[in-house]
């Protein structure tokens, strides 16, 4: 009983001073509570964003009226070319008449 006196001081030293360093290795070997909150909201946040992007089948259909719209586009300065054609005598003819 003597040597358990004696020497519980120090065996007490050595044990806290062992859990001491095993809780810092593992504080540095895990993730914080704080550190998995910030990476959860972050990923949520992503979801999110992911949720809003639009699918496939939005994007063709896009994709189809830009190609459709172009091919208006294209149908109408055929159009217009005519008329612009008339719209740069009648200038040059009202030009000359002015002189």
């Amino acid at each position: 009983m003597d040597l358990f006196v004696k020497y519980f001081s120090i065996a007490w030293t050595v044990f806290s001073s062992l859990v001491m360093v095993g809780l810092v290795l593992l504080s540095k070997t895990y993730a914080k509570r704080e550190d998995l909150a910030k990476v959860e909201k972050k990923v949520d946040d992503l979801k999110a964003h992911v949720d809003n992007l639009p699918t496939q089948q939005q994007v063709t259909e896009l994709l189809v009226e830009l190609a459709n719209t172009r091919g208006e586009m294209r149908e109408l300065k055929a159009k217009i070319q005519p008329v612009e054609h008339l719209a740069h005598l009648l200038l040059e003819q009202r030009l000359k008449d002015d002189k």
